[in-house]
């Protein structure tokens, strides 16, 4: 795959989480509370409704690198 910014072929690679991560296009966020825009970002093939789990570190596999330009893509669920 190559870079959406410079066009450079990526890296691939799995990258690793401790907890949930999520996006957002809100740049101040509201204090003890999350966004309503957000797009939680799950492993691929986890379903859970939950955003607390057992398993301490949640992996995105064929996680695309750009080194140069210091953009990662990944599938999320």
């Amino acid at each position: 795959m190559n870079c959406p910014k410079c066009s450079r072929e990526m890296e691939s690679g799995i990258m690793y989480t401790e907890k949930y991560g999520y996006w957002t296009q809100q740049e101040k966020l509201p204090v003890f509370r999350a966004p309503k825009d957000r797009v939680l970002l799950r492993a691929p093939g986890d379903d859970s409704a939950s955003g607390f789990d057992i398993i301490p570190f949640h992996d995105f596999p064929g996680t695309m690198l750009c080194r140069a330009c210091k953009i990662a893509v990944f599938e999320y669920n």
